[in-house]
């Protein structure tokens, strides 16, 4: 039997709810799917509710995620409903990223982070994804340290503060030479 997403959605808005039809999804990328072609409904009710699902569902089962990826990056974009932002930018903490969406991934959360007028949540996931990308592309190390720094000058509330500060700390110990005096030091080698 086919489940009406759209109606359950609208029909019970809780936590609860949410989480349940995440369940009933469970693995299956066709019921994802049916979800996902609610999502960018240009924030109606039952998008912000989908977006929701689809970053629960994400979260549990990361692999599907993979071929929404260049989706969620567009939902990133200046003009999207906030809450769908925040949603596509959780989701792109979990999902498998694609090696050809690195270079826009990378883009993305930078600009994000950079940007003081995002929403706090939307800047704070941007930092967890900038950090998959310096994983995987350790000399942007230094260009995410100093964006950092940048971002924690200026008070940026305290999931900011708190994911930054993190972020600083492994981003440090991951740097071929110590800090001195505070501050941080490149290596050329």
């Amino acid at each position: 039997m086919e489940m009406d997403y759209r109606s359950a959605l609208l029909k019970d808005r809780s936590k609860a709810n949410i989480q349940r039809l995440a369940e009933h999804i469970g693995e299956d990328p066709d019921r994802l799917a049916d979800v996902m072609r609610i999502v960018p409904e240009d924030g109606s009710r039952a998008s912000i509710l989908a977006s929701w699902v689809m970053t629960t569902v994400i979260e549990a089962h990361p692999e599907l995620g993979r071929p929404w990826v260049a989706d969620l990056i567009q939902w990133t974009q200046d003009g999207t409903h906030p809450t769908l932002e925040r949603h596509a930018l959780r989701s792109l903490q979990f999902c498998v990223l694609p090696t050809e969406f690195h270079g826009r991934i990378t883009d993305l959360s930078f600009g994000i982070l950079a940007d003081a007028g995002r929403p706090i949540a939307s800047r704070a996931f941007a930092i967890t994804v900038a950090m998959r990308m310096v994983q995987s592309y350790p000399d942007l190390t230094y260009e995410l340290v100093q964006l950092l720094q940048d971002v924690l000058r200026v008070d940026p509330g305290p999931a900011i503060r708190s994911r930054g500060s993190k972020a600083l700390c492994r981003l440090r110990k991951s740097m071929d030479r110590p800090r001195r005096s505070g501050q941080i030091v490149r290596s050329t080698s």
